[in-house]
């Protein structure tokens, strides 16, 4: 049971999380959360508890509202009826992000219009996260309930209320492995590579909201493209709603391939590393000797002896002795989709490189004040 009962919902955790319909969200929730609190430069324990807890908390939010849709078609409304209302939700979410994307880029500091706690600065931004991914959850019903409720709701009257739980537990490990390997890794980019590089900071918050901006666009058009689908199913395609969807297609097509299990084992080793890294400088000496060595042992079993260099090592290798010849092809093929996030990753991994020399030119004290 644990091999095909669990691998499945955890595969289908990791491709909701790029599902056609709420796949805008995943720019729009990165740009949201670089914009906020730019000046915030705490130290990199801070930076990386921080990115757990709001990548945790959004991935969440998201599986919460999928159950409670489970439970809603078994007991109180139908499917259909849920799928004809979503895209209208889409539309709504959509042009809630629009404004604030403007309003951003303007130099504002506006809030988005949900419900805030009275308490503390730190709770209204986790409040703010629930509510950005019970968001993403009502704006991907449509392309990922159908299969979260066949195979992940469904288990619950198949198999039972203890291994219904524990498959509803991967769904959510999978979805969380996606987010919470994006969030912590923009949360370390902005505890470090932001704070060597200053001239950056003034143009953060625009980056965010330009990724808002965007994000908030495509879910109107995307919703307005599904309303007029369940008007009449002969309505025209969209291309910019093909695009995307043709982006989603070639990552889930990968996924499936490379295997849901293996890239979630992947992610979640990834994560755990960098985590381990970035709390290490506020842990006490036995306690971090203790965690490297587990995370050592972690990587010699899971990468060495189990996959033989194959889960993130080769693999990446590979892609990074690749990258050159990517690179020419960005003047030959520019309209090839991937040219736009090709040229993000170099820019990104330039800008880490550059960081690094800075830091190391440094020396101690540039690295201690920093970090």
């Amino acid at each position: 049971m644990i091999d095909i009962g669990i691998a499945l919902p955890f595969t289908l955790g990791i491709v909701t999380a790029v599902n056609p319909c709420g796949f805008a969200m995943l720019p729009t929730w990165l740009g949201y959360f670089i914009g906020r609190d730019t000046g915030d430069t705490g130290a990199r324990p801070e930076q990386v508890v921080r990115g757990l807890v709001v990548s945790l908390t959004l991935a969440g939010a998201f599986v919460l509202v999928f159950g409670i849709l489970g439970m809603a078609v078994t007991h109180l409304v139908s499917e259909e009826a849920i799928a004809s209302r979503t895209p209208w939700a889409t539309v709504v979410i959509g042009l809630a992000f629009i404004p604030y994307g403007l309003a951003v880029l303007a130099g504002r500091k506006p809030r988005l219009p949900i419900p805030q706690p009275t308490r503390g600065p730190r709770s209204r931004e986790l409040w703010s996260v629930f509510w950005f991914g019970a968001s993403y959850a009502v704006v991907s019903i449509g392309c990922a309930a159908p299969l979260f409720l066949l195979h992940v709701a469904g288990s619950f009257r198949r198999q039972g209320v203890a291994e219904g739980l524990v498959v509803y537990l991967a769904f959510a490990a999978g979805m969380a492995a996606v987010l919470t390997a994006l969030t912590l890794s923009l949360a370390l980019a902005r505890g470090g590579v932001v704070r060597h590089l200053r001239r950056l900071l003034p143009h953060v918050d625009r980056i965010g909201a330009f990724a808002l901006l965007l994000g908030g666009s495509y879910l109107v058009i995307y919703g307005i493209f599904e309303i007029r689908i369940l008007r009449d199913v002969n309505t025209a395609s969209n291309p910019i709603v093909d695009a995307v969807t043709d982006l989603q297609s070639f990552l889930t097509t990968w996924t499936a391939g490379v295997g849901g299990t293996r890239v979630g084992l992947a992610l979640w080793l990834l994560i755990w590393t960098a985590a381990v890294w970035g709390v290490g400088p506020a842990l006490a000496g036995r306690t971090r000797v203790t965690l490297r060595a587990l995370t050592a042992a972690a990587w010699v079993v899971a990468e060495g002896i189990f996959h033989r260099g194959e889960l993130i090592l080769f693999p990446v290798a590979r892609v990074a002795i690749a990258w050159p010849e990517r690179v020419t092809h960005w003047a030959s093929e520019p309209v090839r989709w991937a040219v736009p996030f090709e040229a993000l990753l170099t820019a990104a991994a330039l800008l880490v490189l550059m960081a690094s020399v800075k830091a190391t030119l440094g020396g101690p004290a540039t690295r201690s004040r920093h970090w």
